[in-house]
């Protein structure tokens, strides 16, 4: 039997995580200091929030939509317009994640051997998401001023696109913070990018799952929610913006001209209908949930900011061969460490010696060594324990 070449995964499990499994099955403890799931943190909703938002007599009734129930694509619009953003019930599709959101647009924008362009460094699901719908995911530079952060490379961008002689790159894909970077699109990259996608003929797929978890204040961060000269789809949902993964609710709002926009829903719409995954519960659960969403995200933000300051209190100190790389908000820290070894070995030897389980930049496609991407989303207490860890672990190698 041969089976599709869009399936053909490296299925083999890297040696990091086989380590990390041995370690485990020998019953040696493991802290996983790049954490992202807010429910093995601590940031966890009350049992009875949850279910009593969950507790509603039409759950028992099956009315499909294909963008996903009225009501609660009116609790979600009317949520981002209390926040400021242009939400619109009319264009907006339920999915029952971001990855789904995903495959919907690559669907709908990419013929099979299509490109979309997606952030480098970046997390690596693209290459999955994108193999499994045929599309190829062609990496833009992100690049880091310091002390200014990152920002997009807009001339290696350019010349991308120029040498798409045969028009195969369908969209840009913005991560509004980007992960593992967390930088935002500041007003001059966007507005250069509209340009560019105006002139190429190209939609903006703009993730905004970590928008609202910024650590910093300013107006320079902008929604792709809100006017759009180009044909964007925005996505978000309750996995980050709620810390609820579990709970399997995401949304796709289509923006930009009129008549773009029109024959996109008209399209998604027999997409959508074709898979209708976003449960009945959830949905009818949807505005109870949102109205928890300011409270919860406000202890997030001050969880994410009381990590960060203990990741600068252990590395940034006079003569420090450490550099916590400038984070505008999202859930990772990037820290550049000195390259001993490199970034694979520093990594299983974070492990072995440590119990400290932590991804290396590699695993982003960083352009150089060594990094590793921390978690901010942490226990301070166990953020603190895995950073000692880290610097006992260096200062060993460092007297060798």
């Amino acid at each position: 039997m041969k089976f599709s070449d869009r399936t053909a995964f490296a299925i083999q499990q890297n040696e990091l995580e086989k380590a990390r499994q041995a370690r485990l099955l020998q019953g040696l403890p493991v802290l996983n200091a790049s954490e992202s799931n807010p429910t093995k943190t601590g940031l966890l909703h009350e049992a009875d929030e949850l279910a009593n938002a969950l507790d509603n007599p039409q759950n028992r009734v099956y009315i499909p939509d294909p963008k996903g129930m009225l009501s609660a694509r009116r609790a979600v619009a009317e949520h981002l317009q209390k926040k400021g953003h242009d939400g619109q019930p009319d264009r907006l599709f339920l999915c029952a994640s971001t990855s789904e959101a995903y495959a919907y647009l690559f669907k709908l924008l990419c013929d099979f051997g299509d490109a979309v362009l997606v952030p480098r460094p970046g997390y690596p699901l693209f290459d999955h998401l994108s193999m499994l719908e045929g599309v190829e995911a062609t990496g833009y530079r992100l690049e880091y001023h310091h002390p200014g952060g990152w920002r997009v490379d807009l001339d290696s961008l350019e010349t991308t696109l120029l040498q798409d002689t045969e028009r195969r790159i369908k969209a840009i894909v913005v991560i509004n913070p980007n992960n593992p970077t967390g930088s935002y699109i500041h007003r001059e990259e966007r507005a250069a990018i509209e340009r560019l996608c105006a002139r190429h003929g190209l939609a903006i797929i703009a993730d905004e799952v970590f928008f609202d978890f910024s650590l910093e204040n300013t107006s320079e961060f902008q929604s792709f929610y809100n006017a759009c000269s180009i044909l964007t789809f925005v996505l978000d949902g309750f996995s980050k913006r709620l810390c609820l993964p579990q709970m399997k609710l995401g949304w796709i709002q289509v923006n930009g001209p009129e008549a773009e926009a029109a024959q996109a829903i008209e399209r998604l719409e027999i997409i959508s209908d074709s898979f209708l995954s976003a449960g009945t519960p959830i949905q009818n659960a949807a505005a109870a949930l949102l109205e928890e969403e300011e409270r919860f995200q406000r202890l997030v933000r001050e969880r994410i900011k009381a990590v960060m300051t203990v990741y600068r209190t252990m590395f940034e100190y006079p003569g420090s061969p450490y550099r916590l790389l400038t984070c505008e908000g999202g859930w990772t820290a990037l820290l550049q460490c000195p390259r001993y070894e490199s970034e694979k070995n520093l990594s299983l030897g974070l492990l072995q010696d440590k119990g400290i389980f932590l991804f290396p930049g590699y695993f982003f496609d960083m352009e150089y060594e060594a990094f590793f991407a921390f978690s901010l989303i942490l226990e301070p207490e166990k953020a603190a324990e895995a950073g000692r860890a880290l610097l006992e672990y260096f200062r060993t190698l460092e007297s060798a």
